[in-house]
């Protein structure tokens, strides 16, 4: 059995059987710049002296934050060849780190990988240090592994809420819903309304599409 997802199963369970905050929801479009959901995180990192981009992907993150202001180091770990990165494994990166991103990196691991990838970044934090974590949603109507063949686990937030938790950290958590811009139509907000509406009420499903949480180390 995964030791991550079984060491601390039962105080996990005692946390979702407790009081559960509320995750509001924040809204994510395409942009150049930093959409809702991104202004969120850019909040919280925005005095980081040092962060580093887990899985950073096209570097897409790293020139928006630094085009709106952030001046701090700046590492990036990916596996991949098609841009240069500070670090090809995160084995090789050491904290302590004063802001970790890790967008859209877990649903592409097996459930203890994903579990230890996230023990490990809570490691390389140092106090205060915030760690950034978005995946999408699988409680999500829109069946997330359809969505790119190399997703293999889904997550749901009160239960990763509960994981993190069990690091002795503090844990924010939000529901993403994607939209194509930052205004939409009346005519698709009504209809938007009516499909939450159905979602949540008859389907006992959700409509968000991503969820996030910032984790703070203490």
């Amino acid at each position: 059995m995964s030791s991550h997802a079984y060491a601390t199963y039962w105080q996990r369970k005692r946390l979702q059987a407790g009081p559960v905050p509320h995750f509001p929801v924040r809204r994510w479009w395409p942009t150049d710049g930093l959409c809702d959901i991104e202004r969120v995180y850019f909040e919280a990192l925005r005095g980081a002296t040092r962060l580093l981009d887990v899985d950073a992907g096209d570097l897409r993150m790293m020139k928006k934050f630094q085009a709106a202001g952030f001046a701090g180091q700046y590492d990036t770990q990916d596996i991949g060849s098609e841009y240069t990165y500070t670090f090809t494994d995160i084995s090789e990166a050491s904290g302590p780190y004063d802001a970790i991103l890790c967008l859209d990196v877990i649903e592409h691991l097996q459930l203890e990988a994903g579990l230890a990838l996230i023990a490990r970044l809570i490691d390389l934090l140092g106090p205060g240090g915030v760690l950034i974590l978005q995946t999408p949603n699988g409680r999500c109507i829109r069946n997330p592994l359809a969505w790119d063949m190399t997703h293999v686990q889904l997550y749901n937030l009160p239960d990763l809420w509960a994981y993190v938790k069990t690091f002795g950290v503090e844990a924010t958590g939000y529901r993403i819903v994607f939209q194509p811009g930052p205004r939409i139509g009346l005519g698709r907000r009504v209809r938007g309304l009516f499909g939450q509406f159905v979602t949540t009420r008859l389907l006992g499903a959700d409509y968000a599409d991503n969820i996030a949480l910032l984790v703070r180390k203490s």
